[in-house]
């Protein structure tokens, strides 16, 4: 007997993969760029410090704020890719039905949590920003920062949602397996 081919997803799934796939990606290149930046802050705060004597007085309050653009960036690709960490120890020995019905739950979960999240962080960030919160020391507005916390985790919410009904087709790496 010839295994047959898999079906193709209908058009507007595929659509809407290739939506949350752009809107992942761009958040991930902002990411991406969030990280690079403290490497260059890390850098330049080393150098004036060693090499002028004057340390870079907003590095660590920069540093934390970039950081948290980076981990709230990443989470969408991370949630759509599946790259995310699980413990697999006891599911890997399950049969694909209760596997695929344990997936689905932490996918509710994930859901859940980013609904409560987003429900909080909507009124928090909202309050930034009608009062013009700065930063401490470099006295950049906050508000942003804490609206790409916001809509990244509404993504990310919005994403698992997807994926519990809709699983990732590609291939896990090992490395990623625990």
């Amino acid at each position: 007997m010839m295994a047959l081919p898999p079906l193709s997803p209908a058009p507007w799934v595929a659509a809407l993969e290739r939506l949350w796939r752009g809107l992942a990606l761009m958040l991930a290149v902002l990411g991406a760029g969030a990280l690079a930046g403290i490497f260059v802050l890390v850098l330049g705060a080393v150098v004036m410090r060693y090499g002028w004597g004057r340390p870079l007085a907003l590095t660590e309050e920069l540093s934390g704020l970039l950081m948290t653009v980076a981990v709230f960036a990443l989470l969408p690709i991370t949630v759509l890719n599946e790259l995310n960490i699980r413990v697999s120890l006891a599911i890997e020995r399950l049969p694909p039905r209760p596997k695929r019905l344990l997936f689905v739950l932490g996918q509710f979960v994930l859901l859940a949590f980013a609904v409560v999240f987003v429900q909080h962080a909507w009124a928090i960030s909202a309050f930034t920003a009608q009062l013009k919160l700065m930063s401490e020391q470099s006295r950049l507005p906050l508000a942003p920062f804490l609206w790409l916390a916001t809509v990244s985790m509404a993504l990310t919410g919005a994403i698992a949602l997807w994926r519990a009904w809709q699983p990732y087709s590609g291939d896990a790496t090992p490395e990623v397996m625990v």
